[in-house]
């Protein structure tokens, strides 16, 4: 009767483990990251000679988790997270960029329209206060432009520096987790809760960058850069730090075990990768590219006009100041008269507009941007399409990586989450367990004490 005690106990013990584990994961239903466990339940044999065996035993609580599927869910979030980290600069200069009241191609439409309603009476001090008031407009409008593109790279930089705070904020967390899973896992305590958690912020990190993660046979992780430097070994954590150089860049360096190296954020990935190229391969060369368009224009509206005179017959003047040092200001209007534009090419004819003409041809002549010849209204049209057609191309690969995420997610969570019908019917099987054991438990206690009235 005592060895049908037993298996009937070990068994109620058993299933109340049982129903404990049930219980866990239907609490942890929408619990970020959680994996789902499950009891490993072995039979015991019995002792010496023939018997049935010695019941059942607990011997560990699995969690239910997919290294593999892991990784592809932390790679495709580094892809998706490089995209989006692209697409909110992207979107924000392309709608720059055509808003009409900061085009410069309807800047340099309006400036020239102003001098060709000039020149049949290039002497109307009306028809010459417009000349100036558009050629004020464009100058504005190249200011504006790039004071907004200085803005968005400030607004860039800004966000360099806090996406590094939270990356070392990450790498210690994971760190620290790594040392309390080694101590508990070499005692043999539960790091279940311990990995969720850890797993959820290397997650979090792939946000930002891609990584490697490796796990060692105590439990601990190793988290590395996808070009190998490292964030995290054990215990110890790596520390980013954010400076900048002479150009005015930012330099990422990466300090680990007393070495301290710049970080090449090229190819790095994630949202960290992602406005690394934005900047350089959006914001910078638009940026150079309108210094280099209102330098050349204003270099080649000014060599016309002192060729010619004004109506008083004075020597021309130059009718703007570049300023190739300063991003808000980088071309402004000399302060001169309607009178003071030198249209004419000979002193005392106020009718004379052969200079004007030549200043017309401005409009038709190439200008050098970013290493090629375009003409000076077509300059403005190209860089404008290729940040719409990069737009358009970030936009899709977006997509694209979202529904991989999505596709990844999935298929993490279909092993590792938390299905509430699957734990329904678990919960009804322990508790029928339970129910039979403990009847096993009263029939065996009945028997016992039927022998124990034998007598």
């Amino acid at each position: 009767m005592s060895l049908l005690s037993q298996i009937a106990y070990s068994g109620l013990r058993a299933a109340q483990i049982g129903l404990s584990t049930t219980g866990q994961n239907i609490a942890n239903v929408n619990t970020p990251g959680f994996s789902r466990l499950t009891p490993n339940l072995v039979s015991l044999g019995g002792q010496g000679g023939p018997n049935v065996g010695g019941g059942v035993e607990v011997s560990g609580i699995r969690r239910i988790a997919n290294d593999f599927q892991n990784r592809q869910l932390w790679r495709a979030t580094t892809e998706q997270s490089y995209y989006s980290g692209s697409q909110q600069y992207l979107t924000a200069l392309e709608g720059l960029m055509s808003g009409e009241g900061s085009s410069i191609s309807v800047g340099l439409d309006r400036f020239f329209a102003a001098l060709s309603e000039a020149s049949p009476t290039p002497g109307s001090i009306a028809l010459r206060q417009q000349v100036l008031a558009e050629a004020g407009n464009l100058a504005q409008r190249f200011n504006g432009l790039s004071s907004n593109l200085d803005a968005q790279l400030s607004a860039l930089q800004e966000q360099r520096q806090t996406m590094v705070n939270e990356m070392n904020g990450l790498s210690r967390n994971i760190a620290e987790l790594n040392r309390q899973i080694v101590e508990a896992q070499s005692v043999g305590g539960d790091t279940s809760a311990l990995r969720d958690h850890r797993e959820s912020l290397v997650k979090d990190l792939s946000r930002y960058a891609g990584v490697r993660v490796n796990e060692s046979a105590d439990g601990g992780l190793t988290v590395a850069f996808d070009s190998g430097q490292p964030l995290v070994a054990g215990s110890t954590a790596a520390q980013l730090s954010v400076s900048t150089n002479a150009a005015g860049e930012q330099v990422v360096e990466l300090a680990f075990a007393g070495t301290r190296f710049p970080l090449d954020l090229s190819g790095i990935g994630g949202s960290l990768g992602g406005i690394q190229d934005v900047e350089f391969g959006q914001l910078r060369p638009k940026m150079q590219a309108l210094h280099e368009m209102a330098g050349q224009m204003a270099q080649m509206v000014n060599d016309i006009l002192v060729t010619g005179f004004d109506l008083a017959g004075n020597p021309g003047q130059p009718l703007f100041t570049y300023d190739p040092t300063s991003n808000t200001r980088l071309l402004s209007l000399n302060n001169l008269k309607p009178e003071q534009l030198a249209f004419s090419d000979t002193t005392g004819e106020s009718g004379n507009n052969k200079v004007l003409l030549q200043l017309l041809d401005v409009r038709t002549r190439t200008v050098t941007v970013n290493g090629s010849q375009v003409g000076l209204n077509d300059a403005y049209t190209g860089l404008l399409g290729q940040v719409a057609s990069a737009s358009r191309q970030n936009q899709a690969d977006l997509k694209s990586a979202t529904t991989v995420v999505e596709q990844a997610q999935a298929q993490r969570d279909s092993t590792s989450a938390v299905s509430l019908d699957e734990e329904g019917v678990n919960l009804m099987t322990y508790q029928q367990a339970y129910q039979a054991n403990m009847k096993v438990i009263s029939t065996a206690n009945e028997l016992f004490d039927a022998m124990l009235a034998a007598f």
